[in-house]
């Protein structure tokens, strides 16, 4: 059965979830947000957003239900209505943590100084958060800031170890920063795994061409990209070492920020 066919009866199983919740008094079962969850992940936000919406019609201060209605709007690309969604549920929840990474990744394409605020408030709030210090290190990144970057990227893997997000981040913040030896350690075997992605490659080769080892980095993009465009990369790359943190930090945005899946 495709997908939008088990969409529109999981729809109507839900409509009736909660049809009966309201006639009992009960609230939603957690059931009904999990099919949210499971909606997003397979490529079906709206409705995931029409179920969360659906819990709130009801309970309108229902924290959970403004979180997965956010995350819907997030993944269809309305960062505006995600961020009403989260700000909704900080006053309800003011020390969400959940919320505040929320409203930083709206942030982090616009205004890296604004994501980094949100960001942090997450990390006080919740200081073993992997994810909201992964973030909080692309966002620094993001400003050129590379050595403030550190930090919370380390202290992500400290608390989450192994999070290929953040050590993919980290290698490439410290390929940027100009310490290639160290980017190549966490680069390097990712980019060797059988997980990698091309992604992965291009910032190892970031690493390998700020350790002027050009014919290896050449070596790891051909197997993404034509020799014609493995030499655009080259140069790019090398452009981008060679200048300061702003451009550097336009690398991120082309090559590197992996969000924690």
């Amino acid at each position: 059965m495709a997908w939008h066919e088990r969409s529109r009866i999981t729809a109507w199983a839900v409509a009736l979830l909660l049809a009966g919740c309201a006639s009992s008094g009960d609230g939603p079962p957690s059931d009904v947000l999990n099919v949210a969850d499971a909606a997003i992940a397979g490529g079906d936000p709206d409705m995931a957003l029409s179920i969360s919406q659906a819990v709130l019609n009801q309970q309108p201060e229902n924290v959970d239900a403004l979180y997965h209605e956010a995350a819907a709007y997030y993944a269809l690309g309305r960062c505006e209505d995600a961020m009403a969604a989260y700000r909704v549920a900080l006053t309800l929840a003011p020390h969400s943590a959940t919320a505040e990474t929320g409203v930083g990744r709206c942030l982090l394409k616009r205004n890296a100084i604004e994501a980094e605020q949100a960001f942090a408030a997450a990390v006080a709030d919740d200081p073993d958060n992997a994810v909201a210090l992964n973030d909080l290190g692309v966002a620094r990144d993001l400003q050129g800031h590379f050595a403030a970057a550190t930090a919370p990227y380390e202290q992500s893997l400290l608390v989450a170890p192994g999070m290929k997000a953040t050590e993919v981040n980290l290698g490439l913040s410290l390929a940027l920063a100009g310490q290639a030896a160290e980017a190549m350690d966490y680069l390097g075997p990712l980019a060797g795994g059988t997980e990698a992605t091309a992604r992965i490659r291009a910032d190892y080769a970031v690493a390998l061409v700020g350790a002027g080892r050009l014919d290896d980095a050449r070596q790891v993009l051909s197997t993404d990209l034509p020799p014609d465009k493995v030499q655009a990369d080259i140069d790019a790359f090398t452009t981008l070492l060679g200048h300061g943190p702003g451009d550097a930090a336009q690398a991120m945005n082309l090559f590197g920020y992996i969000p924690p899946g």
